[in-house]
């Protein structure tokens, strides 16, 4: 059976406090494109709760979802509970959610929230891959669609989100799993014994260029990381026509510094590190050249 295109969508982020975290974000040239609060009368309530989260969107097709209490599920109020606010997963869209169970299980992922059908919205479930991540595997119905952005920089500093990063104990047999299994293309590899990065895209990447990042950690704050959550979805990946406009822009929106922008030998140029108020690290790097 062929592999259907996952494409990336957006990161799943839990707040105490959206409302008020999302103007840190604002501040840095970021736009909402959707929002489902608790109490409005939208297709995202179910019998175990309601929702309120808020998608914000920078100059690309890949968004953040900042989430908050009294969740849809029991098993986001656990998870809630043991790591309080921080990135809880990533989104793919697939054209039939149903379809990928079998394979995904068959492949040594688990099942977190069982396929469900949300009414005319979206249909799907929420999976554990092999090292213990998030990932939420969603079709759309009907004529619902979480609005996408222009796909263009926004701001003097061209700024764009670009994907995100996840932190693996085994680099090599993660890399192997999204791309055997979820038809992921490897787009940049720096890897050595088993340590290092990769870029990972799915089949619309010349359009969309969207990266999934795979890496084991770099820098302390990712070490702190990994040493209490273990393997992780770590941060937010930006990239920049002026990186240094940008990072001056994150201090100035209320992000804070966690090392000034500096040259990676594992993508070949410039990435800077932020951390924006919740706790949650930003990453921004110069600008892909293909």
């Amino acid at each position: 059976m062929s592999i259907p295109t996952y494409q990336l969508h957006h990161l799943c982020i839990y707040e105490k406090s959206p409302r008020d975290a999302m103007w840190n974000w604002l501040r840095w040239n970021h736009a909402i494109p959707a929002y489902y609060w608790e109490g409005s009368a939208d297709m995202h309530h179910t019998g175990e709760g309601g929702v309120d989260y808020t998608f914000l969107a920078c100059g690309a097709p890949f968004q953040m979802q900042l989430e908050t209490g009294p969740y849809q599920f029991e098993y986001e109020r656990k998870w809630f509970a043991e790591h309080d606010s921080g990135i809880n997963h990533v989104c793919w869209i697939v054209p039939n959610a149903w379809d990928t169970i079998e394979p995904l299980t068959a492949n040594g992922a688990t099942v977190a929230m069982p396929y469900e059908q949300f009414g005319d919205s979206y249909n799907g479930f929420v999976a554990i891959d092999t090292e213990g991540r998030w990932i939420e595997i969603m079709e759309y119905v009907g004529g619902f669609k979480t609005p996408d952005v222009e796909f263009y920089p926004v701001g003097q500093a061209e700024l764009q989100t670009l994907g995100v990063v996840q932190l693996c104990k085994d680099l090599d047999a993660q890399v192997k799993w999204y791309t055997e299994v979820l038809g992921q293309k490897i787009v940049h590899d720096a890897r050595s014994n088993n340590d290092g990065l990769v870029y990972l895209a799915d089949d619309t990447y010349d359009g969309r260029q969207c990266v999934s990042a795979f890496a084991t950690p770099s820098i302390d704050a990712e070490h702190a990381l990994m040493d209490r959550h273990g393997p992780c979805i770590s941060s937010v990946l930006y990239q920049a026509g002026n990186l240094d406009m940008a990072f001056a822009d994150a201090i100035n929106a209320g992000f804070g510094e966690i090392s000034a922008p500096a040259f990676d030998d594992r993508i070949g140029c410039r990435t800077g590190y932020v951390r924006e108020p919740a706790g949650n690290i930003v990453q921004i790097r110069e600008r892909l050249t293909a």
